[in-house]
């Protein structure tokens, strides 16, 4: 019993420093965005074409800032002609206002509606001439489930015309 007495005592004692916790400051008003919106659609076209349909858990603008997207950011990708071609998952998502530019950032993942598969960090979508660029490491899987790994890879929004920059890879198949 004393033992146990000893031992509450000197945890009450040393769990007590005698200093109270620092009291929570406000927010002052410079810490808020101009912009602020939960659960956003953003479409970006080219003369009146549909090029991307975004969506993303918020959305953060203020004036003379690019659009922060971010939070289980989905893009969908649109053909010349309308047609769906690819979609787009990423943590946050960058969108230029002066190019309407669209640089998705973290975890990225570009699946074509034929199967290819593109993995990386860092994506850029260049609005003028509808290409998918990075300059990081990329994993990009074909139909076949080839594997190729590179440092760059520049393509068209369905994946279909695609160059990847210092390639390896591995492939199931055999060959000749």
């Amino acid at each position: 019993m004393i033992r146990i007495l000893i031992s509450l005592s000197l945890f009450i004692l040393t769990s007590c420093t005698g200093e109270e916790a620092p009291i929570k400051e406000s927010r002052n008003t410079a810490e808020f965005h101009q912009n602020e919106i939960w659960s956003p659609e953003i479409v970006i076209s080219q003369e009146e074409q549909l090029s991307i349909r975004t969506v993303g858990d918020r959305l953060i603008k203020n004036d003379g800032e690019d659009a922060l997207l971010f939070g289980n950011v989905l893009a969908d990708f649109y053909q010349d002609d309308g047609s769906h071609s690819s979609v787009m998952y990423s943590d946050s998502a960058l969108i230029h206002e002066q190019s309407n530019n669209f640089e998705a950032i973290g975890n990225v993942r570009v699946v074509s509606d034929s199967g290819l598969t593109l993995e990386t960090h860092r994506l850029i979508w260049d609005n003028r001439y509808r290409m998918i660029i990075s300059h990081d490491s990329v994993l990009f899987t074909t139909e076949e489930m080839d594997t190729l790994y590179g440092t760059g890879f520049e393509s068209d929004m369905d994946l279909s015309h695609w160059r990847i920059k210092d390639p390896s890879g591995v492939t199931s198949r055999e060959l000749r």
